[in-house]
């Protein structure tokens, strides 16, 4: 069985782009194979992503238009594969071509390969955030240096090194964790604090 499975963020967006894609690569699925969740993708706990994970069965098939509609977090991202994997439910996404392939019966094989690839896609977004998050900031350095506006950080406003805040700082973006607890994590002793650091990265 084939199902659909669409996000967008919040109850003002529309899911009609994805839906379109979606048809156009498989139309024939049924009304009532789509399932369609109007919330963060910050974790898993949403109401249309668990029914389908609880009706989904070895052999089928569920397809999305893009690997940010399934999660942000990497590691519930990867924990999530898994579990399909086991199950034998095949996760296709449309703007990974590889994943594309059909199984099938006796080669689990290449649904492994196709896990390993999603993530291998995880881990280079990952990077690349990393690098705009660096870049912005070697930017934004360059530019209040020309305008005579760079001070550098305040002596004492925090004795965390740049590479372990942004370590923190992306697990609070990703919705691994909360702003109170990257705070506290850092050291800070106020989120005006952390707010305050986060701005050289942003």
């Amino acid at each position: 069985m084939v199902f659909f499975y669409i996000r967008v963020s919040d109850a003002g967006q529309n899911e009609g782009r994805q839906l379109e894609a979606l048809k156009n690569y498989y139309p024939e699925v049924l009304d009532e194979n789509i399932f369609i969740d109007k919330e963060s993708g910050k974790d898993f706990n949403r109401e249309a992503y668990k029914k389908l994970k609880m009706i989904a069965r070895a052999g089928d098939v569920i397809i999305l238009s893009s690997l940010d509609r399934f999660g942000r977090n990497k590691e519930m991202i990867k924990t999530e594969l898994g579990e399909f994997q086991k199950k034998g439910v095949q996760i296709k996404i449309l703007n990974i071509p590889t994943t594309l392939v059909d199984i099938g019966e006796n080669q689990s094989w290449i649904m492994e390969m196709i896990s390993n690839i999603i993530i291998e896609v995880l881990s280079s977004f990952a990077e690349e955030e990393r690098n705009m998050i660096r870049q912005r900031q070697r930017e934004g350095i360059e530019l209040a240096k020309k305008q005579g506006k760079y001070v550098g950080r305040k002596k004492g406003t925090s004795k965390v090194s740049d590479k372990e805040f942004l370590k923190i700082h992306k697990q609070c973006l990703e919705g691994g964790i909360t702003v109170e607890q990257a705070t506290k994590l850092l050291g800070f002793k106020s989120r005006t604090s952390y707010y305050r650091r986060a701005k050289d990265f942003s």
